[in-house]
């Protein structure tokens, strides 16, 4: 990686474009062919490609997090790879719409609902010789080391009993295509403890907000499971992805619902007082190009 840099875009009147791609619930446009939506054909070479390739990935708390995943994969063009990091989903649709970066790196099943929703994109998994797997967990003040170790015990039991892979099945590959997810209702406890958990909506249908702001899908079916058996209650905290770790530190949130995990990430490289949970969900890192 030759080059690494940061830049934060303005949406502004052209945030509206990005309706029919982002988590926000919006119709999807009409089909112009019959090309398969998750169709791998990408837009190949033009002259500002066959010298540079300029890649788009989602902030995380983790700078070598980003230049990791930014480095992923297998280059057979020879040309140079820069990397940009965007705060948001939306403004990283919109800069691979427009141009300005020639591919977005992701996990597998947010490529696969961008494809599936733009008809403009087409997603694939990396050229590796082994899946290049990006594991997520909860990112916590360390302070809260007591709630960090039940959400990881929770988060173990649901593995273990099968509960997760059922959630992951129905809430996560069950809506990359058609319909968009639905909020599921949080149990309350009376006279139990408050646990406020942070949503992005910028890793749909893993982390999904609709377009009125209802954190929907996924997330909240694995944290209505979690506070059953915990016996606690919780509230929805709507953020953008690179607030979540001041979300922490000004306690707007005790929990960020997703934070990446690498293998060669230790939580000694995670910001100054975060911790991290067990990791509760685990994806493939693809890519997604515009369509030829």
């Amino acid at each position: 990686m030759k080059s690494y840099m940061k830049k934060t875009l303005l949406a502004s009147g052209l945030a509206a474009i990005l309706m029919l791609t982002s988590c926000s619930g919006a119709e999807k446009p009409e089909k112009t062919d019959n090309a398969d939506p998750l169709s791998t054909t990408f837009v190949t070479g033009g002259a500002r490609a066959a010298e540079t390739v300029h890649i788009g990935v989602l902030e995380s708390p983790v700078p070598i997090v980003d230049e990791t995943i930014a480095d992923a994969g297998e280059d057979t063009t020879g040309a140079e790879r820069t990397a940009e990091t965007f705060s948001s989903l939306t403004e990283l649709q919109l800069s691979l719409m427009r141009g300005d970066v020639d591919s977005v790196k992701i996990a597998d099943c947010t490529a696969r609902y961008m494809a599936a929703r733009n008809y403009e994109f087409a997603a694939a998994t990396l050229n590796t010789e082994t899946p290049f797997n990006v594991g997520f967990a909860m990112m916590l003040n360390n302070t809260d080391a007591d709630l960090r170790d039940r959400l990881s015990k929770a988060i173990s039991d649901i593995k273990a009993d099968g509960t997760m892979k059922a959630l992951e099945e129905k809430y996560i590959n069950g809506f990359i295509e058609g319909k968009e997810p639905e909020p599921v209702e949080y149990e309350h406890f009376d006279d139990a403890e408050t646990v406020s958990f942070a949503f992005t909506g910028d890793l749909p249908p893993m982390d999904y907000i609709s377009a009125d702001g209802i954190p929907a899908g996924f997330n909240t079916a694995l944290i209505s499971e979690i506070g059953k058996r915990l016996h606690i209650n919780i509230k929805s905290v709507n953020i953008e992805s690179g607030s979540r770790t001041i979300a922490l530190m000004t306690g707007r949130a005790q929990v960020v619902f997703w934070t990446p995990v690498l293998d060669n990430v230790t939580e000694a490289m995670y910001p100054d007082g975060m911790t991290i949970t067990e990791i509760y969900h685990t994806e493939i890192l693809s890519e997604v190009k515009r369509r030829s």
